[in-house]
């Protein structure tokens, strides 16, 4: 990331924030996976494009798992960001926690606490 013009802001074992270092780019965050877990999002990924790049972007409840899944990880020091950027998404994509994948998905990463807070964010 260095050496395409970022420099290192926050990191973890499963997350690193970047940002970059001239007005050119825009911040960049990574979420670390594993094996598994990056076949699933990747299989279901659609293309796109970044800065006339080509992509594949997950879907986005897949990165909304994985907000909930940061969300409600003990070393996370602000989970509330995480919480935002659900609210964000479920608005921009115009989410409803009551189609049955999504409500299933949320319950498995995030449990009934999640989903109550999620519903919130619909009403």
């Amino acid at each position: 990331m260095r050496d395409l013009g970022f420099r290192l802001l926050h990191g973890m074992e499963a997350f690193a924030q970047f940002e970059p270092v001239t007005e050119e780019y825009v911040p960049v965050d990574l979420m670390f996976v594993d094996k598994q877990t990056w076949e699933k999002l990747n299989a279901e990924a659609r293309p796109g494009s970044v800065a006339e790049n080509q992509v594949r972007v997950p879907r986005v409840e897949h990165l909304i798992a994985l907000k909930l899944h940061a969300a409600s990880s003990p070393s996370r020091s602000k989970p509330e960001t995480d919480w935002e950027d659900i609210r964000q998404i479920m608005q921009i994509c115009k989410l409803n926690p009551d189609d049955p994948e999504f409500r299933t998905m949320i319950l498995r990463y995030g449990g009934q606490k999640a989903l109550d807070r999620v519903e919130s964010f619909a009403k």
